[in-house]
């Protein structure tokens, strides 16, 4: 087996937009290569919990996940001394600690998982030597992710009411192991009826305000940003209608690991040109 086609492929997207290629294939064309980490693997979790004087034991709660620490020793290196100091410069350009860079990780099995880190303090020279003296040197760095989950490519599947039928089912997948909230993308005409993936025999639906022809709704249905929108023409802006659902919402978010068949319809008005778009962000506590 040609091993070199199975490594881990890291890549570093800084503040700039310069991109490093620090492990996998092409790692170091730019100058600076990944040697040693630590942290990057899991997303760091706990439990909560309740204990009680007279309580065997403990009640589980939740569990909630903490900001994700990475500290990795990278190689920068060159054959000059001027190029050297070109490289160096143009790498630590492009790291802040108040603007986060973009790593992203693929694997053959996996693909692309992407992480936004920020510097959280001083990089540590590790070769007590002055780098013009082998045009090289290894720092230490550390780096915080705010947000512990991975992000994937967004899973879409879309419906158009094109045989006339007024219904048929679009795929929510999530490819990940955290629940995914989708998001709904619905274009006029009609009013339209999304099931919501809650558990056993009983169908839920969520039905939507009217929709007028040239009307676009979006609806993101996750609890800590539920937003509905409708956009046209005139309002390239959007005008906020989630007042409009009454207090109708989805409940239940796409399992991990699942691919749903959601079915959806569409009255009052719909036409062939009628159709709803799903869009799913998959988020892994891991980078493959």
């Amino acid at each position: 087996m040609n091993w070199s086609r199975e490594e881990t492929k890291i890549v570093v997207w800084d503040v700039n937009g310069r991109v490093w290629h620090l492990q996998g294939a092409g790692a170091g064309r730019e100058g600076v290569t990944l040697s040693r980490q630590a942290g990057y693997m899991f997303a760091p979790t706990s439990l909560i919990v309740a204990e009680g004087a007279r309580q065997d034991g403990a009640t589980f709660l939740r569990s909630v996940r903490s900001k994700k620490e990475w500290d990795f020793h990278v190689l920068i290196k060159a054959d000059t001394v001027r190029g050297f100091h070109a490289v160096h410069d143009a790498w630590f350009r492009g790291w802040s600690t108040d603007t986060p860079c973009t790593v992203g990780t693929f694997t053959r099995h996996q693909g692309w998982r992407y992480q936004c880190f920020q510097l959280d303090t001083a990089p540590d020279p590790q070769i007590d030597m002055d780098p013009a003296y082998n045009a090289a040197q290894v720092y230490l760095m550390s780096a915080t992710a705010m947000d512990p989950l991975e992000k994937h490519f967004d899973e879409t599947d879309i419906w158009v009411n094109s045989d006339g039928l007024n219904e048929g089912v679009v795929m929510g997948r999530n490819a990940a192991d955290q629940p995914a909230w989708p998001r709904y993308t619905m274009n006029g005409p009609g009013r339209f009826h999304i099931q919501d993936p809650t558990p056993g025999d009983l169908l839920r639906v969520v039905e939507t305000p009217l929709l007028g022809a040239g009307e676009e709704l979006r609806i993101d249905t996750h609890p800590r940003h539920r937003t509905a929108r409708v956009y046209s023409d005139a309002e390239p802006s959007g005008r906020n209608v989630w007042g409009q659902l009454a207090g109708r919402r989805w409940l239940t978010a796409l399992p991990p690991w699942s691919s749903t068949l959601l079915l959806v319809r569409v009255t009052q008005g719909g036409t062939l040109a009628s159709s709803v778009r799903i869009d799913v962000s998959p988020r892994s506590s891991r980078p493959f």
